[in-house]
């Protein structure tokens, strides 16, 4: 594992058959750097797959969890939380051609995942985020466990009585050929 800006990969040229990402790209400051970088470090004829969440509004857990940050962290913190779904298929496809990636494809993928109870599960997952960690920061633990059942109470409708919930989480896959 190699820590590095997205911008400055520190391999040589064409060293990977292969790259991935995964839920990172609608995250780096620069994303045609990042491309550009990428299809340097990948050989002609190598593959590059990444992938981003979809558009918040297809994900419940998401959609409870923005209104949540919205609610206990304030406005500017859910106008960051939209950060995470910016990798539209539009953004995304045009960075990679214009990194000189071909046979660029993206589509969206739906997967239903099983989560534990939400009670603890949900304050514990928005304490693993930058946005929980705001929350944390600016009001206190007890305003980010307030966040945290709010995301729960949120998705009280797709609960079992078990407190555990299957939800639909939707993602954009990239692929491209160097």
């Amino acid at each position: 594992f190699t820590v590095a800006p997205a911008e400055t990969l520190p391999f040589e040229d064409a060293a990977f058959d292969a790259v991935v990402c995964q839920q990172g790209v609608q995250f780096f400051p620069d994303l045609d750097a990042a491309f550009a970088e990428t299809a340097r470090v990948t050989r002609p004829g190598g593959r590059f797959a990444a992938t981003a969440w979809a558009a918040r509004e297809l994900i419940p857990y998401f959609v409870a969890q923005y209104e949540a940050v919205g609610e206990h962290g304030g406005k500017e913190l859910a106008e960051d939380y939209e950060g995470a779904f910016s990798g539209t298929p539009e953004r995304l496809s045009a960075a990679m051609l214009g990194a000189g990636f071909h046979d660029v494809a993206v589509r969206r993928i739906t997967f239903d995942i099983p989560l534990p109870p939400l009670d603890a599960y949900a304050p514990g997952q928005l304490s693993s985020t930058s946005w929980g960690q705001a929350i944390a920061g600016t009001a206190g633990e007890d305003a980010l466990l307030r966040a945290g059942r709010a995301v729960h109470t949120r998705l009280a409708g797709h609960t079992a009585p078990d407190g555990t919930a299957i939800l639909p989480f939707t993602a954009n896959l990239l692929t491209g050929i160097r």
